[in-house]
């Protein structure tokens, strides 16, 4: 099977991007150089296709019980036209996916799950559940999978209040969802992004690879709209480093079955109030480990000596013994060029500023365990001061 085209692959050629295969569709992971676009990001704005995650609805009178059964929140509480981001568990308390989640009202969502094969396990995970609520209930749900029907980007950047400005679309702020047209064509705008900078995501409905007009419309608007703030096209590398720099999970990396969110420190997404609720997927499991603790910790990398951790790297204890390994690294230049990455080590050994080592090939490498993100919080990111 060949790779999946986005509505905006020629676009990105015409632009001069460097295509590849990404969890098997076709995307641009960079157009003028990673380092160019990470430092555009946090700097300015910059916008990146993200049409490869997975979308879908869920409308109906039980829609928000469903989601409490499916997520370890308190969908009730949540005010309507917000997002949050949770994740689905097994009942191990292991990730299945993590997930931003959208509520429009008590009975119509729009959620954003993770791409390609992901997007399909947890679709027919959640049409399961579907159909017992629709035979238990006697009241339908509306299942809807969006994911080849529109078209997704992503403006990140302390500058996107320009774009939106220009635009004439409402601020998004922070978690907060806005329905909009530009150009004519009908969007859902969310204040929610994955580099760690503010910004905001679109998604463009009626927008496939039949019919991209209407993607590349949005695509034309948004960079007019940006080019008095110098906004930059990003690509798959740039904003895989920035969700590095800032310390958030990916799926197949960071996160997956096999760990848990209390092992990953993410655990603190769950907003407790929720477990006043009878069940949720990985609920008992999850308050065993909150309850007795773990064995290892994920934690950020920060190397003291020249190099660059990567995946399955070890990382060992100073007697050079085995403690961990490396899920991810890259070399920072919002830092200083220095090589940083996450990773899972034995509980007694993820404080902040414990000295570590990372087997680069034949070289044991000095390096410590750091808070994250990576970067300073009061210099970049959302939190940045002004």
């Amino acid at each position: 099977m060949g790779l999946v085209k986005t509505p905006m692959w020629k676009v990105h050629e015409e632009a001069g991007a460097r295509m590849i295969d990404f969890a098997g569709y076709y995307l641009p992971v960079s157009y003028t150089g990673i380092d160019e676009e990470i430092m555009a990001t946090r700097e300015k704005v910059s916008i990146v296709e993200v049409t490869d995650m997975g979308r879908y609805s869920l409308k109906g009178n039980y829609a928000t019980k469903l989601m409490e059964l499916l997520v370890p929140r308190d969908m009730a509480s949540m005010e309507n036209m917000k997002c949050g981001y949770s994740y689905y568990l097994n009942e191990n308390g292991g990730y299945r996916d993590d997930t931003i989640l959208g509520k429009k009202s008590e009975t119509d969502y729009f959620n954003v799950c993770n791409a390609g094969s992901q997007t399909v396990k947890i679709l027919a995970w959640i049409g399961q559940f579907v159909k017992i609520f629709e035979e238990m209930t006697g009241e339908p749900l509306e299942f809807k999978d969006w994911t080849l029907e529109t078209t997704m980007f992503a403006v990140q950047g302390p500058k996107y209040k320009t774009v939106l400005d220009n635009l004439g679309v409402p601020d998004t702020g922070a978690w907060q969802m806005v329905e909009a047209e530009v150009e004519g064509c009908k969007c859902l705008f969310t204040g929610t992004g994955y580099t760690g900078e503010s910004g905001f995501e679109v998604v463009i409905f009626d927008s496939d690879l039949a019919n991209p007009e209407k993607g590349i419309k949005v695509w034309n608007a948004i960079l007019e709209a940006g080019k008095e703030v110098g906004i930059v096209l990003c690509g798959l590398g740039a904003r895989d480093a920035l969700r590095i720099e800032a310390g958030l999970p990916l799926y197949g990396e960071d996160i997956h079955e096999e760990v848990n969110p209390v092992e990953t420190g993410y655990d603190f997404k769950m907003f407790c109030n929720h477990f006043k609720e009878p069940f949720y997927f990985g609920k008992e499991a999850l308050q065993k480990a909150k309850n007795e603790g773990v064995k290892i910790k994920h934690v950020g990398i920060k190397l003291l000596e020249k190099g660059i951790p990567r995946a399955d790297y070890d990382i060992l204890n100073s007697a050079g013994e085995k403690i961990g390994y490396m899920v991810n690294g890259i070399r920072s230049p919002v830092i200083g060029n220095v090589g940083v990455g996450m990773g899972f080590v034995d509980i007694k050994y993820a404080v902040p500023e414990t000295e570590v080592l990372v087997q680069i090939r034949k070289k044991q490498v000095k390096a410590k365990v750091v808070k994250l993100p990576f970067y300073d919080p009061k210099k970049w990111g959302r939190r940045r001061e002004a």
